[in-house]
């Protein structure tokens, strides 16, 4: 039998969704508001020939966001902020969007598969996962005279790829020595505004709500390469922080949830933060330093897939109008 190679991956289907059976759900609790997203779903189908492997491969689904504005505002008073300091202070491209636990992989399960050395059998491989989003906010911030929430606003652009890396020492990814194919590229876009009025009733604070994701998630026709920053810690969830930005500006920005994982040490994480005005902010006991990539170049080997897809994704990878108002929101949401 041959020996595997890239060409041996047959790309059957990809279907990339935002449910629609899923809504934003409102949970009003007496401290905070709750809510969950409309879900977005990515499921693959591939075959592999028979075959002999000399290495180990991986076949898998990686997500990283390379935009995220994420507002808590608090009426005229100023806002709360989560934020990624790679990619506010510009050092890094994008953001893993993992579970941190099989860098670069979305998570263990069901989005990645594992090639072993040795015979590869005929047989369907399906990649799939759901990602959404529930986070928590305060009707209230305490420490700043009770001031209430009154709006919350989500703009996220993420990139999806399904891409095969043939290991060349272990199966733990090593970007230096790793070879890594692109099979396909995704994007899609996230966006949610809320109008809250705090002095209702509970159950009854939410005034308004746009959530609806006018463009569906795009296939594109020519597959983007990777920055190394994509692949590699940290997650998004370790490198977010939440920060208060009050509105006056003889008042302090306060650090409110810090980053578990950074890319440069404490005192310049705080300086490109604007977090070092005459305050000591010590780092906390679980922050780690990762890697920092000072040359965050992009990888990959882009490769010419077997891909029939539906007549749904064929419209939507096509549709001129769709990548025009695509481009459009983008450059809003940036404005």
């Amino acid at each position: 039998m041959s020996k595997f190679s890239i060409e041996h991956i047959n790309v059957l289907s990809i279907n990339a969704y935002y449910d629609k059976k899923t809504t934003t759900q409102i949970n009003e609790t007496s401290s905070l508001l709750k809510y969950t997203s409309q879900h977005f779903h990515c499921h693959v189908k591939l075959t592999l020939n028979e075959c002999i492997a000399n290495e180990y491969w991986s076949i898998g689904l990686i997500q990283a966001c390379d935009y995220m504005y994420l507002e808590n505002r608090y009426g005229n008073y100023g806002s709360t902020l989560w934020e990624f300091h790679p990619l506010r202070s510009g050092r890094h491209k994008m953001v893993n969007d993992s579970d941190g636990n099989q860098y670069p992989f979305y998570s263990l399960i069901n989005s990645k598969y594992v090639i072993e050395r040795g015979n590869v059998t005929n047989n369907l491989i399906k990649l799939t996962y759901e990602d959404h989003f529930y986070p928590t906010i305060a009707w209230e911030l305490p420490y700043y005279n009770g001031i209430k929430l009154t709006n919350v606003i989500r703009k996220q652009n993420f990139w999806v790829w399904l891409v095969a890396i043939k290991h060349i020492k272990q199966q733990k990814f090593n970007a230096q020595y790793d070879e890594v194919y692109i099979l396909n590229t995704i994007s899609w876009y996230y966006q949610l505004d809320m109008i809250i009025d705090s002095y209702q009733p509970i159950g009854k604070r939410l005034q308004s709500i746009y959530d609806k994701q006018y463009n569906e998630p795009i296939i594109l026709d020519d597959n983007r390469t990777l920055p190394l920053s994509a692949l590699n810690p940290p997650h998004c969830n370790a490198a977010q922080s939440l920060i208060w930005y009050p509105t006056n500006r003889n008042d302090q920005s306060k650090l409110l949830i810090p980053p578990k994982q950074i890319i440069v040490p404490w005192n310049i994480w705080l300086n490109e933060m604007k977090l070092n005005q005459n305050i000591t902010l010590n780092k906390p006991n679980y922050c780690q330093l990762v890697k920092n990539w000072l040359n965050d170049k992009e990888i990959g080997i882009t490769t010419n897939s077997t891909i029939q897809l539906n007549h749904h994704w064929k419209t939507s990878t096509i549709n001129l109008t769709t990548r025009i108002n695509r481009k459009l929101i983008r450059n809003w949401s940036n404005s």
